[in-house]
């Protein structure tokens, strides 16, 4: 996914995005059911996984560091976020917490009911008069990838982001190794607004990264339209 501009380990980044959260505005709507298909036939489960999106409650250390453990994952396989790892937990909170934040958690009783299969995090992408355009951060552990979490996810942020007041979306980096993210953006509606060669260093090679943005005013559905 798209990272916010300005590194939380840079202590010249070229503007400040002031924390804050606008989760008031989505919080009546929330949490919200949906299901799963692919995981009822990988584990041999009697239905589809029900999940359950919701709010982060940032208070509680054992999802937040559940989440630390997987942006490790993340940043080591090098094809989603700029920052380089390892991210202590201090500078994770400072960072994928700054605003707000959403967890798709299992609520089946047949499949680790409660445990995190994803998260994503809504926040401003710009300062001041531009900070009606936001930015998304996604996180899915490996072991739950190619089973349609980080899809739902993406179809949810978007009426989420909406309701938190949020007019565009706007992601600044995504690399072109990370094929299947671009192809879940641009079948949600997304466009390419740029082209960044060799955006992102892993090792001594460099990857390219595409730019893309969503108007919300064009969205045609609501969190309603994606729950069961």
């Amino acid at each position: 996914a798209g990272a916010g501009a300005g590194g939380i380990d840079s202590p010249a980044m070229a503007y400040v995005v002031t924390a804050g959260e606008l989760a008031h505005r989505v919080a009546p709507h929330l949490p919200v059911r949906a299901a799963l298909t692919k995981f009822q036939k990988t584990y041999g489960l009697s239905e589809p996984l029900q999940v359950q999106l919701e709010l982060l409650a940032k208070s509680n250390d054992g999802d937040v560091q559940s989440l630390w453990e997987i942006f490790q994952e993340v940043l080591e396989e090098g094809v989603s976020y700029p920052q380089e790892g390892p991210m202590d937990l201090e500078g994770f909170r400072a960072y994928y917490l700054s605003h707000d934040v959403f967890v798709l958690r299992s609520v089946s009783d047949e499949f680790r009911k409660g445990a995190i299969l994803g998260s994503f995090y809504v926040k401003p992408n710009f300062p001041g008069r531009c900070n009606h355009i936001c930015n998304h951060g996604f996180l899915v552990p490996s072991r739950f990838r190619a089973k349609g979490v980080g899809a739902l996810m993406a179809k949810l942020s978007l009426p989420v982001t909406k309701l938190l007041g949020y007019k565009a979306v706007y992601y600044n980096l995504v690399f072109t190794d990370n094929v299947h993210a671009i192809r879940i953006y641009e079948k949600l509606g997304f466009k390419r607004t740029g082209f960044v060669p060799k955006a992102g260093r892993v090792g001594d090679t460099f990857q390219d990264a595409v730019q893309l943005h969503f108007d919300l005013d064009s969205l045609d559905y609501g969190l309603t339209d994606v729950a069961t």
